[in-house]
Formats: C-alpha cells, sequence, structure tokens
C-alpha cells in the first residue's frame, strides 16, 4: 500500500501543465489548437472528478455505536502518464449496553456498562498508471493504451486480513466517437492476487492469477452526476472463484466545491472465505467443537457523504 501511494504522490509532484500553442491562424495551427483544446478539455474533466468524501455518524446513552467513512478519488496527468488513486476506509462498531442497580430499593446506584464490537472495518487503496498508446488519439475510433496497477485492501468482515493484486492490461474508451451520453471505458488484464485469510482455504492457495475485466461510466442528468464503476476477477486456477464489484453513485453539487454523494455498493465473492464457528448440541448448550463454514457470498454497503472537490 505505502509503494502505491508514494508512486502517486511522486507523479503528482512532478506533473507540470503545457501551455497551448500559438501560431498563425493556418489549417495546420488551427487543427492543432483543436486538439489541445479537446486535451485540455479532458483534463479538467479528470480534474472535476478529484474527490474527498466523509461521513461520520456517533450516538451514547441508551445505545452506543460509531461510524466513520473516508473516500478518496483524484487523478493527474504527467506527460504521456495518467494516475489515478482510489481509497477508502469503512468502520463501525456497536456496543452492547447494560444498566443496573447497586444497593437497596430506597438507596442504589445505576451502572452502565457497555460492551464494544467492531461490525465493520473495511480499507482499500488503489493505483493506476496508464499510458497513452499509438491509437489513443485517432479520431474515429476508441482510444487504446496500456496500463498497470497495484491495489490493497483488507476486509474483516470478509474474513481476509490483506488482499494484494498486481493487473497489467490495456483499456479502452468508447462511446465520445459517436457523441455517446454516457462514454464507457473498459479494461482487461491479468491480475496477480495474494490473499491472507482468517482462516485458510485448503484448496485455495494464497497466491493466484486471475482476469481482471473493469469498467466505468457516468453521466450528468441536469446537476446531479451519475457514475458506475464495476470491477472483477476470474481466478483462472479456479472456476468457481469470482469476484465482483459494482458501485453505483449520484452526487448533488450544494457550492462550488461542496456536494451530497450516496453510494450503492454490491461486494459478490462465489467463493467466500472461511470461518470457524463454535459447535453445541442444542442452543445456549456447552460448545462441543467447532466447523468451518464459508461466510456469505454478498455484501451491500450503502453511503452517504459529503464529497469535497478540489
Amino acid at each position: 500500500m505505502s509503494a502505491g501511494a508514494v508512486w502517486f504522490l511522486a507523479a503528482w509532484v512532478l506533473a507540470v501543465g503545457a501551455d497551448p500553442a500559438r501560431g498563425a491562424p493556418d489549417s495546420s495551427t488551427k487543427a492543432a489548437q483543436a486538439g489541445e483544446a479537446s486535451r485540455e478539455a479532458e483534463e479538467e474533466s479528470e480534474r472535476s472528478g478529484n474527490r474527498l468524501d466523509f461521513n461520520f455518524a456517533s450516538s451514547s446513552g441508551n445505545a452506543a455505536a460509531r461510524s466513520l467513512g473516508l473516500g478518496l478519488a483524484a487523478s493527474r496527468e504527467a506527460g504521456p502518464f495518467r494516475f489515478r488513486l482510489d481509497g477508502g476506509l469503512l468502520r463501525a462498531s456497536t456496543g452492547n449496553v447494560v444498566r443496573s442497580a447497586v444497593g437497596s430499593v430506597e438507596d442504589h446506584e445505576v451502572l452502565r456498562t457497555v460492551t464494544s464490537k467492531v461490525s465493520a472495518d473495511r480499507t482499500y487503496l488503489r493505483a493506476v498508471m496508464t499510458e497513452a498508446g499509438p491509437n489513443a488519439q485517432a479520431p474515429n475510433g476508441p482510444g487504446m493504451h496500456f496500463f498497470g496497477a497495484a491495489g490493497w485492501e483488507r476486509d474483516a468482515a470478509a474474513g481476509f486480513r490483506s488482499r494484494t493484486d498486481l493487473t497489467a492490461g490495456v483499456q479502452a474508451r468508447f462511446g465520445e466517437e459517436v457523441g455517446l451520453r454516457a462514454p464507457v471505458q473498459v479494461g482487461a488484464g491479468l491480475s496477480l492476487v495474494r490473499q491472507e485469510d482468517e482462516v485458510p482455504d485448503p484448496e485455495l492457495g494464497a497466491t493466484t492469477l486471475g482476469l481482471r475485466l473493469d469498467g466505468r461510466t457516468g453521466r450528468e442528468l441536469g446537476d446531479a452526476e451519475l457514475e458506475v464503476v464495476a470491477a472483477s476477477t476470474w481466478n483462472l486456477g479456479a472456476r468457481d472463484d469470482l469476484r465482483l464489484d459494482v458501485t453505483g453513485s449520484v452526487a448533488m453539487p450544494l457550492t462550488e466545491r461542496l456536494a451530497f454523494r450516496s453510494s450503492v455498493q454490491v461486494l459478490l465473492d462465489t467463493r467466500p472465505a472461511l470461518e470457524r464457528l463454535p459447535l453445541r448440541a442444542v442452543p445456549d448448550g456447552p460448545l462441543i467443537g467447532a466447523v468451518v463454514r464459508p461466510r456469505a457470498r454478498a455484501d451491500l454497503i450503502l453511503l452517504a457523504a459529503l464529497a469535497w472537490r478540489f
């Protein structure tokens, strides 16, 4: 994770913008200026997508619960390279509040004890570097370019301590050449994945090779900005092991820099991590052993946050 962050920050510092060329108003100069204007518009669109999301909730008294969520999306161009960083943190804890009285009926003291338990703990960070290929500026077809990515994730509720992937492949962007309102960016590549589970799966190795497919699209509806991002990884060594991550979001601007953003994320794992469960002959009976079972295949995450654009 730290290597990806350093990589992105170094690219951010080194990134510089180019001033548009000026010259005689002949046809070649006009074409160059048009191309430069298109590139600058694309860069401005990328910068407008930079945002930091924040949400927090807390309750105390008769209930005890806390929830913290952070999200980051940033991109930058440096020469022929484009860098993008996506990250997020979701942590929630709930408390079991027990109140008891100590003393006599006439004279007693009320004691309050809270036993906290972490109910959600998910952190992820992903850095992507793309390089424009020879067809990236093709006027009559989708731009093709190579990309490399590194990601790290931890999800305690899903049963793994860490999941690291290194991916390389090709991306393409469709729709702009035909005036589509919601252009689609797709990517495909090979991904080397290393996952450390709380309870290791004896049938799956810690390191696997997978086929990764990515997709992203978005459009504006009035003042609202809609976006859909999808990613899937298929384990080439186990055909029944497929991981899918789909997020749909809508942002409504409040000010020039501040927006209200809500999102729905669906995580699907056809071969989820294992967990060790205590075994009892009857409910609330004595322990007689333990069994290993797979966790739930799907997770649904709903978030509402304030987004600051930078």
